[in-house]
């Protein structure tokens, strides 16, 4: 919740334009049975060009979700956004003074709008590896999420993975805050390795996939408004959602490339 207030905010800027895009690196796009089209996208991003293209995306600063007062607080910096290892990399810290936790983590969004259609992510999800194929592990406090948004969740499609929990991927949808629903699967290791993970978004329906894998399928409150792309990683500080925060570990979610296919 605190998470779709902060976005409503957010996103009042982002343009009625609405765009397509491919998966690259690490992890091919799957065809046969993935439902990819067969034509070539219209927007494509592969973070290979050492500095985020400003033509595409929007790098969110200022208040982060997760906040709880005496809790947690939490912002995005501009400085934890960097293409500096071949490839988008978010960056969360995190330190502890008695009970209230600062977390500093990043955000980015696209500039345009984006329907119906297949999106597609190549990533791994966040852990202490300073580099996209050095050692790390999850820690709590931690949250991992490729998500659309518009409009106090007038659409919100999400992948999330909880630092506490990092092999469970959460997938949900909502049609408005109150309208939502949601599903779990097992994706063992998903901070140690890239995988793809792609949503099918249609007027009935809502196809998840996990490395070209059907693993959900949501046909309650499915939305219809086209919605901007996000990227984040945020800091928590609760048992309930995310874990308590880890004081002093810096932890690192990359993404080699966004893809969106038209319908």
């Amino acid at each position: 919740m605190l998470r779709r207030i902060f976005l409503v905010l957010l996103l009042l800027e982002v343009t009625a334009s609405i765009a397509f895009a491919e998966p690259k690196q690490a992890v091919k796009p799957r065809r046969s049975g993935s439902r990819l089209p067969a034509k070539p996208p219209t927007f494509s991003d592969t973070f290979t060009g050492g500095k985020l293209n400003a033509s595409k995306w929007i790098i969110d600063t200022g208040r982060a979700p997760g906040n709880i007062p005496g809790q947690n607080t939490g912002t995005l910096s501009a400085e934890h956004v960097d293409l500096s290892t071949g490839m988008l990399r978010l960056t969360l810290t995190q330190s502890i003074s008695g009970e209230l936790a600062t977390s500093v983590g990043a955000e980015v969004r696209s500039k345009q709008l984006f329907g119906y259609g297949a999106y597609v992510w190549v990533a791994r999800a966040a852990s202490t590896a300073e580099t996209p194929k050095g050692r790390g592990t999850a820690v709590s406090g931690t949250v991992t999420d490729f998500f659309n948004f518009i409009n106090d969740s007038a659409t919100e499609i999400d992948f999330e993975y909880e630092g506490q929990s990092p092999d469970t991927l959460e997938m949900t949808n909502f049609s408005t805050v109150s309208n939502s629903q949601s599903t779990t699967t097992p994706v063992p290791g998903a901070e140690s390795a890239f995988h793809e993970y792609k949503y099918v978004w249609s007027a009935s329906q809502i196809e998840f996939y996990v490395d070209g894998k059907l693993v959900s399928t949501h046909s309650e409150h499915t939305p219809s408004t086209p919605a901007a792309v996000l990227i984040n990683l945020w800091g928590t500080n609760s048992s309930k959602f995310g874990g308590v925060a880890t004081n002093g570990v810096a932890r690192f979610l990359y993404v080699s490339s966004f893809s969106y296919y038209a319908p």
